[in-house]
């Protein structure tokens, strides 16, 4: 029997869902709501009514939520404690000696301004364990007692459990975390064995502290979600969310360790991305994910990169946790064109989100964002934007424009509405050009040899100029661009990271202590797979890797292990020699290595997902033909107003190809092709743009 699969994606403006059933795909959007619960088990709702699915038929949920995100960014979550070793009360408030700006003198350290876990709700413990793990001062368990009185007395809903060196012997918070259990059932706990494993004191606090922030907000948000769907008879789903790490987890896991979920969207973007290229036969890849808010900007180099944990921060704070390389800026749809008080010219971060709105819906909206400047240059069809479903006036658009930004400031690119909209685009353009040159050119990729893949509702509407800009030459748009984010959530295997630290040189580390600890991590994964029902044997895989570095350095690299057998120190060695020339250009040959992580991946395989495909045709696009309309191309000195025509992409089959500058529209995007740009459309119904034009 065929699985009857649902992706749902929240994002800032909008929910996107996906339904596949066999060879059928349905979509759908819908806005999304304050507690997004509500909007995504509606929007399950709703697709599964366009189709005649029985609800006792879906078999599995799988969903990407920013809800975590949010409540770390909004400064809120619940309110939490903190039980850590005497004399080290004060770790996650000191942080490292870097200092983002060094020279300011008005630097605000974010995480001595914003505590996770303020210093009175910190308490210090009596215990301590010393390097390899020798408990040179017990647990002193009536402190424990007592201080996690104090803590409830104050009104603390979650505990944070973090000692030193526990990485090395989980004992100390393993038995603290039981005696609050015992005793505080209600209390959420945490400890920082179970949520990162590694050493490295101030990241290790501060990421399991906000792990305990977060739990009872997951907990409470995924329990509604589920109830809703309950309510409207997907009570049989198995409910899936993906994770930062490009996997999927269950809820079971993801209550536990929701610090896992704080790229879920964008991570699940990554992955329709890398599936869209797949397709078409394209490894190299650069994604643009622009949705409402933001804009989602990630590599993939034949293979999804993941973040340097001592790099990775959400809303300033460390959190070393598995994450795909993803970079994010406050560039969407609904990003706010604005002058500041010095007349400097801005889009974004500013957003008019879903309510008000951009100011062409006509829900009170008086700002121009960047769906105004699309609007008011013509290529957003105001008869047809979400397939007719919404109203839009391109004379409020206008509006808008003339009254916030033309005339503001002298010269050509605000002397007229066209303009001004065109200089919006231009700004919105070259910060994600920015974003985009840091992630390749300074990293040492190099985007002309990339495909460029542009998806969310905005996003084919500026990849042809991206990737002019780039220098690239090829532009993939995906079938309903709009939810491709929701379409990678069906592709996503679950998935589960562990590691645990050894620190030990890798000429003197014994290959008994290494696999003793691969053994012990490969029993943790598979355990939680085991938890998820899957069939150990049948399904599951584990991937072995190690954290390595030259003593005395700050940054490790990470290779591939594959066990004690024969000369292993040596091919660890090598292959860390490799990565390190690949991406320092040198190594030292006679410096002692140092084995500081070992990590496994514990995945079980994903139902197969595969595209449906389109009906085949010559290239001759007439029949998708809709009408030629007005659209303003050229930049904001030299405006060209061109009669262009408009397709329905829905009408389009495989094979043709239309010839820029042309419009396509369809119910979740709008792609713009280019004056000297041709579009094919692929079999999967992908959309593949390529340049014609000279110089490029």
């Amino acid at each position: 029997m065929t699985s009857v699969l649902v992706g749902v994606d929240v994002g800032g403006t909008n929910t996107d869902v996906i339904l596949i059933d066999g060879e059928s795909e349905e979509t759908y959007k819908l806005p999304t709501t304050d507690d997004p619960s509500k909007s995504s088990a509606l929007g399950v709702k709703e697709i599964v009514e366009q189709t005649d699915i029985d609800p006792g038929d879906i078999d599995t949920v799988l969903h990407g939520t920013t809800v975590g995100t949010n409540a770390l960014i909004e400064n809120e979550g619940a309110k939490t404690g903190m039980l850590t070793t005497q004399g080290f009360r004060d770790v996650i408030h000191i942080g490292r000696h870097r200092k983002a700006h060094t020279f300011s003198i008005q630097f605000e350290q974010h995480q001595q301004a914003r505590p996770i876990v303020p210093r009175r709700y910190r308490k210090p413990i009596s215990e301590r364990i010393y390097p390899p793990g020798e408990v040179v001062r017990p647990l002193d368990e009536d402190e424990v007692l007592t201080a996690t009185e104090e803590l409830v007395d104050d009104g603390i809903e979650s505990i944070a459990i973090c000692y030193m060196h526990s990485y090395l012997d989980t004992t100390h918070e393993d038995r603290t975390k039981e005696l609050i259990q015992e005793h505080y059932p209600e209390i959420t706990v945490s400890t920082s064995n179970e949520v990162v494993n590694q050493f490295r004191e101030y990241e290790r606090f501060t990421t399991t502290a906000i792990n305990a922030r977060l739990a009872p907000v997951m907990q409470s948000y995924l329990d509604r979600f589920e109830q809703r769907l309950e309510g409207h008879g997907f009570g049989d789903a198995e409910v899936l969310i993906m994770q930062s790490n490009g996997g999927m987890a269950s809820v079971r896991e993801v209550n536990k360790k929701p610090i896992t979920t704080m790229l879920s969207g964008p991570a699940a973007g990554v992955l329709s991305g890398q599936f869209t290229g797949r397709q078409a036969d394209e490894e190299k890849l650069i994604t643009l994910d622009m949705g409402g808010t933001s804009a989602d900007i990630s590599v993939v180099p034949g293979r999804l990169l993941e973040r340097d944990p001592r790099d990775s921060k959400i809303a300033n704070y460390p959190t070393v946790t598995q994450m795909l390389d993803v970079e994010t800026i406050g560039s969407g749809g609904g990003s706010i064109a604005w002058f500041d008080d010095a007349h400097g010219f801005n889009v974004g971060p500013k957003s008019a989100g879903s309510n008000p709105g951009p100011a062409c819906l006509d829900q009170g909206g008086q700002q121009p964002t960047i769906t105004d400047a699309q609007v008011a240059l013509g290529r957003i069809d105001p008869e047809d934007f979400l397939g007719g479903s919404i109203e839009i006036d391109p004379e409020l658009s206008s509006e808008a424009i003339d009254d916030q930004l033309v005339g503001v400031v002298e010269g050509d690119p605000f002397a007229t509405t066209e303009r001004a909209a065109l200089s919006t685009l231009e700004v919105a353009n070259s910060n994600m050009y920015q974003s985009i040159r840091e992630q390749t050119i300074r990293r040492g990729y190099d985007p002309r040899e990339y495909t460029f893949v542009a998806f969310g509702g905005a996003g084919p509407m500026h990849a042809c100029d991206l990737a002019e800009e780039l220098k690239m030459d090829s532009v993939l748009v995906p079938p309903s661009p709009g939810i491709a984010s929701a379409q990678g959530l069906l592709t996503g295997d679950i998935q589960y990271d562990n590691q645990v630290t050894v620190s030990q040189r890798l000429s003197r580390v014994d290959a008994e202590t290494v696999e003793g600890r691969v053994e012990a991590l490969e029993k943790r994964g598979i355990e939680q797979l085991k938890g998820d029902g899957i069939d150990i044997d049948e399904r599951a895989e584990l991937h072995h890797s190690v954290d390595m570095l030259y003593e005395g350095q700050g940054y490790e690299l990470n290779v591939e292990y594959d066990g004690t057998d024969g000369d292993w120190r040596s091919r660890l060695r090598e292959r860390f020699e490799d990565k390190h020339e690949t991406e320092y250009g040198h190594y030292f040959d006679e410096d002692p290595i140092e084995l500081l992580n070992i990590r496994v991946r514990a995945t079980a395989e994903s139902i197969p997902y595969e595209p449906t495909t389109i009906e085949r045709g010559g290239e001759d696009p007439s029949d998708a033909y809709k009408r030629n309309s007005e659209v303003i191309f050229g930049d904001s000195r030299a405006p060209k107003r061109l009669d262009v025509p408009r397709y329905e992409r829905e009408a389009l089959v495989a094979g043709n190809v239309v010839e820029g500058p042309a419009i396509i529209d369809e119910f979740d995007s709008t792609v713009v092709v280019n004056p000297d740009w041709e579009a094919t459309v692929q079999p999967n119904g992908a959309i593949k743009i390529h340049y014609t034009g000279e110089n490029q």
